[in-house]
């Protein structure tokens, strides 16, 4: 077997159902599988989770002829909130740029790193724009500006849950390579993308121009701002 990363794995963990499916470079599916898990306490049963693993990595490392290294995680958790913010500030007269935006950016992350403390953050997207007075959706081209205020919001889980989901896909050598809210991408799905698993290949890429793409946890490399606005590239 080898480790490519060409397919991407997509684990679904909600309350009622776990989903597991494969999808490769052509966004085919290549494989999945589903189980209902009939929960009565609202909450995700490890043990379940566990047997589910148990009864599918190898048979998607079979099917693919390749290792499972990295998931990405779908959740549907009671436990998964927002935290909303604005900041603002004053220019002479200038041309909105990467370099203000991420100076805002910054400044808003500062601001609430205590309450971020004990949680992982899922999602981070831009709100609204307010330039001067007036509402943008998303960022003008080219723009010149006196007042500029920025709505955020952070969509956010406790550390404590991912820790026990990613202390489980470790006794399969797996690991979580990044977490989605379901509520978050079911708001992008409509009757011309209405494939849950799709939407979320096509957010990891890039689809909301509004999201704020923090560097991975785990990497020592890249700085925060080397994977930013998708609007910048």
């Amino acid at each position: 077997m080898v480790n490519n990363l060409e397919n991407k794995i997509f684990l679904f963990l909600g309350i009622n159902k776990f989903t597991i499916v494969a999808i490769n470079s052509a966004n085919e599916f290549v494989y999945k599988e589903e189980t209902l898990t009939n929960n009565q306490n609202n909450q995700i049963e490890l043990a379940l989770l566990d047997n589910f693993l148990n009864e599918n990595i190898f048979k998607i490392e079979k099917k693919l002829k390749e290792f499972v290294k990295n998931i990405f995680l779908i959740i549907d958790h009671q436990n998964i909130f927002p935290i909303r913010l604005s900041i603002k500030n004053k220019f002479n007269n200038i041309i909105i740029n990467s370099n203000s935006i991420e100076k805002l950016i910054l400044e808003a992350k500062s601001c609430c790193n205590k309450t971020l403390e004990d949680l992982d953050i899922l999602h981070m997207k831009i709100d609204k724009f307010y330039i001067d007075g007036t509402y943008f959706e998303t960022l003008p081209e080219k723009k010149n500006c006196n007042n500029l205020s920025i709505e955020f919001s952070y969509i956010c889980i406790p550390k404590r849950v991912s820790k026990t989901i990613e202390d489980v896909l470790r006794k399969y050598q797996i690991s979580l390579d990044k977490i989605l809210s379901l509520d978050y991408l079911n708001s992008f799905l409509d009757d011309k993308n209405d494939n849950l698993y799709l939407m979320a290949q096509k957010i990891l890429e890039g689809f909301n121009q509004n999201e704020v793409y923090i560097t991975n946890k785990y990497s020592k490399k890249l700085g925060f701002f080397e994977r930013f606005f998708n609007f910048f590239n």
